[in-house]
């Protein structure tokens, strides 16, 4: 019967590190979100009534495909650019008081612990697209883990080499603090700490587009990755790991996730360690542990699960609490 064990019982040798949602609210409950539209609930997003409307016409949740829909109605418009360009900044500034709402500030998080806890890994993925790892990286981390920005503001898929002792972090489904103007380009808005979730969220108009992937189903996830050169070469990174696997906070949904269970499936990893929510009952994690068991059943690896408050983004929490009380 499986039984999850304790993280460090694992004695996982470097491996390759593939964090989800769990990761955030493992910090910041107020992640537990479905979708950012959720966050609106019956409300209008924004100003006008109808622009709830545009979501479903185009069958999406992601503002940024909604953004870049009106963006193009507003270069094709002839009588009404005033209307349509009010229209984009309301969707713009709902966006923004959306994410507001539900992230944290930098002083909230322990930065420099999430940091740490990466820098045990061969490589870093995530399909977050909070600022949680990239504040872990400005923390007194960049030169260790590496975004391939190089510090320059846009991403060049010719300029990729690593040089050893450094730690990659890939977005696997863009992040905040990502920018495109042209679909396949990919910026990255210089920001600090202190620059908070506002600095991040500067967003001008014909200038460029936020590029997160918030929600939708896989084949869209995987229809915009392969859209975004900088997406895309994450997306392949993931393929090419090998060795052990350590997956925190992640589900693996088949509807929302299959595009990212199909890399794993061709990666070389030959272990993988998946986390199991410690605060699930003990039927719901031997469904979970039999789901993910289910994914690899016909391949030759080893699948093992252990608690997720026993990691160390985990207790990370716990010692960051007692800071504060002490204080």
């Amino acid at each position: 019967m499986d039984i999850p064990k304790k993280w460090l019982d694992l004695k996982l040798n470097k491996p390759n590190l593939l964090f989800g949602n769990g990761l955030g609210r493992t910090y910041w409950e107020a992640f537990g979100y479905n979708s950012l539209l959720d966050v609106f609930g019956d409300q209008p997003v924004g100003r006008y009534l109808c622009t709830k409307e545009l979501f479903s016409k185009l069958k999406t949740s992601n503002f940024e495909e909604v953004l870049r829909a009106i963006y193009h109605a507003y270069q094709v418009s002839i009588d009404n650019l005033v209307a349509t360009k009010t229209l984009y900044t309301d969707v713009q500034k709902a966006l923004i008081g959306a994410v507001n709402s539900v992230h944290p500030k930098h002083s909230q998080i322990p930065n420099e612990k999430i940091a740490e806890c990466f820098c045990e890994y061969r490589s870093v993925f995530t399909t977050n697209y909070d600022l949680l790892p990239y504040w872990a990286i400005l923390s007194g981390y960049s030169h260790v883990l590496v975004d391939f920005f190089w510090g320059k503001q846009f991403f060049d898929s010719r300029n990729v080499d690593l040089y050893k002792g450094k730690i990659p972090v890939y977005f696997l489904h863009g992040a905040l603090h990502l920018r495109s103007k042209n679909i396949s380009d990919t910026q990255k808005i210089p920001i600090t700490l202190e620059s908070e979730v506002k600095g991040a969220l500067k967003l001008d108009f014909e200038q460029s587009f936020p590029l997160f992937i918030t929600e939708g189903s896989s084949e869209q996830k995987l229809n915009r990755i392969n859209s975004n050169s900088y997406l895309r070469f994450c997306y392949q990174s993931l393929f090419q790991t090998y060795g052990e696997l350590d997956i925190y906070g992640h589900d693996l949904n088949q509807d929302f996730d299959s595009h990212i269970i199909d890399a794993i499936r061709q990666s070389g990893n030959e272990r993988i360690a998946v986390s199991v929510f410690s605060g699930l009952n003990v039927s719901d994690k031997k469904l979970f542990m039999g789901r993910i068991r289910s994914l690899f059943s016909d391949q030759n690896r080893k699948i093992e699960f252990y608690e997720s408050n026993t990691h160390p983004f985990a207790t990370a929490v716990h010692n960051n609490a007692l800071q504060r009380t002490s204080r």
